[in-house]
């Protein structure tokens, strides 16, 4: 669990980091990258935390619903 917690850890700065650099994009090209990257990064944070969720669940952790 402690592993999984550390990956969404990471892709959450991952997602904070592109969404800071995303004001200093100065051509189209670069922010459509940009909001690509977002885009990206914040589908892995909902998947990380999803599975962690999960993991709750599977332990028998009563206080995890589903939404």
């Amino acid at each position: 669990m402690l592993h999984e917690m550390n990956r969404f850890v990471l892709a959450h700065d991952r997602y904070l980091a592109l969404d800071r650099a995303r004001t200093e994009c100065s051509n189209p090209m670069q922010r459509e990258f940009i909001h690509i990257q977002i885009l990206e990064a914040y589908l892995e944070v909902q998947y990380r935390a999803r599975h962690i969720a999960g993991l709750q669940f599977a332990e028998g952790n009563d206080y995890v619903d589903q939404n």
